[in-house]
């Protein structure tokens, strides 16, 4: 990247979150203004103007001009893995003006091109990329990784993890690290069966392919298992994510209560159809504001997991479009879970 920004702002004031302003100044004089700081390779007077437009959207967000991938230029306006702003980041790039030949727009860290000619300098030590070895195990729908380089064994702990998180994040991207990495591991002794950073790329695109369609819907999945000694099955999308869609960052918890069941405490064959007409109901009403990710029925109540956009009055669009609902009251409970942390017992 050619110029970034990963000051810490001492006890900033809250952002707007709207990135209104951002691009309104962007298109009037900001986007001329980096492509002539570029050009020149000074960027003093834009640095100072882009921290200042950035964190009046969130000071918790962090950017990087670079070279794109399409366009000569990115724009890249990330949260750097905080949860958090992870929300703020989507909608800023969401209000984005249409790429051009010139600049482009991202959220996250792009993946870079050649990661193994990158070099990384932790104190004294420098870490080059080209001798970072991995072992990446496919553990359902995710790649736990094992992280090797020689320099690892004389740094402390938390510069370990810093070049691992590095790597991965260089080698994938931010989103998709975040996305379909699951465990990472440190070895200090170099791994058996160890390939190149570069080979990550194929186990990831391996687990996306069997996830995703080709438009980028995800797969779901059905689980069973059994909650003091009552059956419960279960169905989820697979990536099972916040990175996935990181404006998402509200999560309804929507107790839709059946009284025609089974012996077990099923919904019997009606109760199912009648609970999957809700279920498409619901996501009518809801529209782009929410998605469906999960659903977790027993003993005579189906929970269905929404992952809504805070921004839109999504709860009580669901408690609207329940009224008409026959087996019992319906209950509503929504809270912030930027990190989807309520359905993680439900990933693969």
């Amino acid at each position: 990247m050619a110029l970034s920004d990963k000051q810490q702002v001492p006890e900033p004031d809250p952002g707007s979150g709207d990135p209104t302003d951002f691009w309104s100044w962007w298109l009037d004089e900001g986007a001329d203004a980096c492509e002539t700081a570029i050009e020149s390779r000074s960027f003093e007077a834009v640095s100072d103007e882009i921290n200042t437009r950035v964190h009046a959207v969130d000071p918790r967000l962090v950017w990087e001009l670079g070279p794109g991938r399409e366009a000569r230029h990115v724009l890249v306006v990330t949260s750097e893995g905080d949860a958090g702003a992870r929300a703020v980041a989507r909608r800023w790039l969401r209000a984005a003006p249409a790429a051009t030949a010139t600049w482009e727009y991202a959220d996250a860290r792009q993946a870079e091109v050649d990661v193994d000619a990158m070099v990384l300098k932790i104190g004294e030590t420098e870490v080059d990329f080209a001798a970072v070895r991995v072992v990446a195990e496919r553990v359902g729908n995710h790649v736990d990784v094992v992280v090797h380089h020689p320099a690892m064994a004389a740094l402390p702990e938390q510069a370990r993890n810093t070049v691992a998180f590095l790597a991965l994040d260089a080698t994938l991207g931010e989103n998709d690290c975040e996305t379909w990495v699951g465990a990472v591991e440190v070895a200090l002794a170099p791994p058996v069966g160890a390939t190149l950073l570069s080979a990550l790329r194929d186990a990831v695109e391996e687990v996306r392919a069997d996830s995703v369609d080709e438009h980028g819907t995800p797969v779901w999945v059905l689980l069973r298992g059994e909650v003091d000694g009552a059956p419960i099955m279960a169905a989820a999308q697979v990536p099972l994510a916040g990175s996935w869609a990181p404006h998402l960052d509200t999560h309804l918890a929507v107790d839709v209560p059946y009284r025609r069941a089974t012996e077990q405490g099923l919904p019997d064959p009606g109760t199912l159809e009648s609970l999957r007409a809700l279920e498409d109901h619901l996501g009518d009403r809801l529209g782009d504001s929410a998605r469906l990710v999960a659903h977790e029925t027993s003993a005579g109540t189906r929970t269905l997991h929404f992952y809504a956009d805070s921004t839109a009055p999504a709860a009580a669009v669901v408690e609207a479009a329940v009224t008409g609902w026959d087996q019992g009251a319906v209950t509503v409970a929504a809270q912030p879970d930027p990190a989807w942390h309520a359905v993680r017992h439900l990933r693969t």
